[in-house]
C-alpha cells in the first residue's frame, strides 16, 4: 500500500471513529417504537435530577429510552422548528423538558397533548442543553 492509500485509510478510520463519539442523538430514530423504556418518571424528577449532577443523570438517562410523564405547558406547532412539546417543571424558569416528537407519529401525539393536562411520553434521552432535551417521543 502506497503512502498516500495508507494516508486516506487512516484518514477514514477516523473519521468513522469521530462519528461515533457524538453528543448528540438523531432527532428521528424509529427504534423508539421496539425499544425497552429503562426509567419511568416524571418531568419534575427528570429536570431536578439533571440539575442538581448533570454528569449522574447523563450516566443513567443519556441515549435510553425513558416513559416520561408531567404537565403540558406549551405545544409547539410552528412550521419553522420541528414540532414538540414543552413540560416546565419549574415555572419561574423558561426552561423545562423539550420533547421533541417522531414526526409519522406527531399528528396524534399533538392531538393528545393538552396545556394543563398530563401526558405521558417515550423518548430517547438527550440531556441538558438549557433544556432536559428529548427525542423521538411517541404516545405510548
Amino acid at each position: 500500500m502506497s503512502d498516500r492509500a495508507a494516508t486516506r485509510a487512516l484518514m477514514l478510520t477516523m473519521l468513522i471513529v469521530a462519528a461515533g463519539c457524538t453528543d448528540r442523538l438523531p432527532d428521528q430514530d424509529r427504534r423508539i417504537l421496539s425499544t425497552g423504556v429503562t426509567a419511568k418518571l416524571s418531568t419534575d424528577i427528570l429536570w431536578k435530577e439533571y440539575h442538581a449532577d448533570k454528569r449522574a443523570a447523563d450516566k443513567k438517562y443519556w441515549g435510553k429510552v425513558v416513559e416520561i410523564t408531567g404537565k403540558v405547558t406549551s405545544v409547539v406547532q410552528d412550521p419553522s422548528t420541528p414540532p414538540h412539546i414543552m413540560f416546565n417543571p419549574q415555572p419561574q424558569s423558561p426552561a423545562g423538558v423539550q420533547a421533541s416528537l417522531l414526526d409519522d407519529q406527531a399528528p396524534a401525539t399533538l392531538a393528545a397533548a393538552v396545556v394543563g393536562q398530563k401526558l405521558t411520553l417515550r423518548c430517547f434521552c438527550e440531556g441538558l442543553a438549557t433544556n432536559v432535551m428529548l427525542k423521538s417521543c411517541i404516545k405510548p
